[in-house]
């Protein structure tokens, strides 16, 4: 059998233990809420996560491309990006399938997945980069606008536009 073909009979193992990996990553108190139901009302962080590593690992027997790749993992990454996670601990989640491959693969396959996570990993470091760009340049953009507010009301200028304030952060 091939590396695909293994990994679509493993699926719903390796999903399983790739969402109990990532969810490990939060405090212990948080772990008991995620892991606890996947109904998107009751535990919509939980349930989201699971939906996108379960849509990223259906990904793993298909081709792929960094922007479908990309696209795939902005539900989870997009959560872990405004949350207290640095880059480093925010993408970690992806690396814990290769544990998991080195019980389920055999030896000749373990490089070839390797190469796959390590395509996972880039492309979830890249989403990861452009959240956290778009974080910030929306707080700056907020601060120029209520900054711009008090001075208004001081009467030290006038009314600014939403070109005034959108055209400085695009250098």
């Amino acid at each position: 059998m091939n590396l695909k073909q293994i990994l679509e009979k493993n699926r719903d193992s390796f999903v399983k233990k790739w969402f109990q990996a990532t969810i490990n990553t939060y405090p212990a108190q948080t772990v008991k809420i995620l892991g606890k139901d996947s109904n998107r009302f009751d535990n919509p962080i939980g349930a989201v996560t699971h939906e996108s590593l379960e849509d990223v690992f259906n990904l793993l027997s298909k081709e792929f491309d960094q922007e479908t790749l990309e696209k795939t993992l902005d539900p989870v990454i997009r959560i872990r990006a405004v949350q207290t996670f640095c880059a480093s601990e925010a993408v970690s989640f992806v690396f814990s399938l290769k544990e998991i491959g080195e019980d389920i693969l055999d030896d000749n396959l373990i490089r070839e997945f390797d190469k796959l996570v390590d395509k996972i990993a880039l492309a979830a470091f890249d989403k990861f980069m452009k959240c956290r760009e778009d974080i910030f340049l929306l707080k700056a953009t907020e601060s120029k606008r209520r900054i711009h507010r008090a001075f208004e009301r001081a009467g030290l200028v006038t009314e600014l536009t939403e070109k005034d304030l959108l055209g400085s952060n695009k250098s």
